[in-house]
């Protein structure tokens, strides 16, 4: 491998050298069975980077504490700032956040720039090409991560060896989407369909992200969306019958899940455990506090099987600013020993993502191609009545609180709001639990994280 070290200065990107990244990614056990050389070390970097900060905590932080499912707790001032809607350029978690992803960035950029050209015993063509497919799916995960936080970004697809090479400026969000796209369906053809290790990318989470995206862009594509929830579905993925099994160490891996995040508890560990929930680390302030909206919306629902799965109630040392006690906190992430999976896609959000689609298609009907359908299957795996929602406006409401008491605490509220265009009047009307307006003050421009000075100051042509 060579030696030549190649800068990542703009957007700040780590000094790295090929060798350091060598020795650093042998040492892991590899995802795959295949030999450990080093097309398969630098995968298994790539792969490793979904243990970062950003991917173990900020995720739940910037679509949770950001929207109404959680507030800031802990003590950290940047969380309060995200919490508040008062984030500027200095927020130390956006900082770090945006270089946690072009980081993942730049691992995916030298999987897919070396792989092609690596000639290595035991390497076939076919799991060159599977490795290709996966690392092109990762940048588009990271990609999709960075462009719904902020509103534009730049675009970097290759390992530069020149510094002008790297003072690259953002993009729009309609240019970032179709480079994710790109990315996605060049993976697609060249992943393994299904694997037991729930942990690697497959034709499944492919097809969930593009799903995903193709929501989730300025000018959603309702009819892809369909497609690609029918493409996860003929994959043979269900739901599981008991939703508090999701999430205990016992269910990971199951015919629900798409993809999760592995941990062992040694190697790599559930973080959320240790700073969310009551089970590990002791008696300390705990962050990321479930919201008096998301506590009501199980209670008004009388979704008992889906709050107590969601949330734990303690009796702390410490007192919290929106809580007496019992203080509630997140249960979804069980273990003590810091080893429950954490979903990255599952299908019950697949489900209630076709829903909304067929939704804006006006195709509602409590039949199988009809709205309805999806989301009373995912009301009834909890035990509750089918929908009253009949209209297509009464239907967008339902689906929108339903993915929030289903998916809580998993990465998705503020993006399904923005999604929606409901975040800036969903978000104004917040109050605490004396039923005191909480004056978030939201607007649209609010929505997304400024770009952080020190990326500002090290790039010229960033707002270019």
């Amino acid at each position: 491998m060579k030696k030549t070290t190649l800068l990542y200065i703009s957007m700040g990107l780590t000094l790295l050298s090929f060798q350091a990244c060598k020795k650093d990614f042998l040492q892991k056990n590899p995802i795959s069975s295949a030999e450990n050389n080093t097309a398969e070390a630098l995968l298994q970097g790539a792969y490793d980077n979904i243990y970062d900060e950003y991917y173990t905590m900020d995720f739940l932080v910037n679509a949770d504490v950001r929207a109404d499912n959680c507030y800031a707790g802990g003590d950290n001032p940047g969380m309060f700032s995200i919490d508040k809607f008062q984030v500027n350029s200095t927020n130390e978690i956006l900082k770090r956040d945006w270089r946690y992803l072009y980081t993942d960035i730049k691992n995916c950029n030298m999987v897919l720039e070396f792989v092609p050209k690596a000639q290595e015993p035991g390497l076939t063509e076919q799991r060159k090409t599977e490795i290709l497919g996966e690392a092109a799916a990762l940048r588009a995960w990271h990609y999709f991560n960075l462009i719904r936080t902020w509103k534009e970004v730049p675009i970097v697809t290759a390992v530069p060896a020149q510094i002008p090479e790297m003072f690259t400026s953002k993009q729009p969000a309609e240019a970032v989407y179709k480079q994710i796209i790109t990315d996605l369906e060049f993976a697609l053809p060249k992943v393994k369909t299904t694997a037991d290790n729930k942990g690697i990318i497959t034709k499944g989470v492919v097809y969930a992200m593009l799903a995903k995206v193709y929501a989730q862009q300025p000018n959603p594509d309702w009819a892809k969306v369909v497609q690609y929830c029918n493409e996860v579905a003929g994959l043979g993925y269900d739901l599981v019958p008991d939703y508090a099994s999701l999430f205990l160490t016992s269910g990971e891996n199951n015919k629900e899940s798409i993809w999760e995040t592995q941990n062992d508890g040694v190697l790599h560990q559930n973080w959320i455990t240790g700073m969310v929930t009551p089970w590990m680390w002791g008696d300390w302030k705990k962050f990321s506090i479930p919201t008096h909206t998301l506590v009501k919306a199980f209670e008004d629902e009388g979704d008992m099987v889906r709050k107590n799965a969601s949330i734990a109630y303690v009796t702390p040392s410490w007192t919290d600013d929106y809580w007496g006690k019992p203080t509630p906190v997140i249960n979804k992430y069980p273990d003590p020993d810091g080893k429950s999976n954490t979903y990255r896609l599952r299908y019950a959000d697949i489900l209630l993502l076709k829903a909304e689609a067929l939704t804006e298609l006006n195709q509602l009907a409590d039949a199988e191609n009809g709205a309805q359908f999806y989301l009373n299957k995912v009301r009834q795996r909890v035990g509750l009545a089918k929908t009253t929602a009949t209209t297509q406006a009464a239907l967008r409401l339902a689906i929108e609180k339903e993915r929030q008491l289903e998916l809580a605490f998993e990465g998705h509220r503020m993006y399904d709001l923005v999604r929606t265009n409901r975040a800036v009047a969903v978000m104004n009307e917040q109050k605490d639990g004396s039923n005191t307006p909480l004056n978030y003050n939201v607007t649209a421009d609010k929505l997304y994280f400024p770009i952080s000075q020190d990326e500002v100051d090290a790039n010229p042509n960033i707002n270019k």
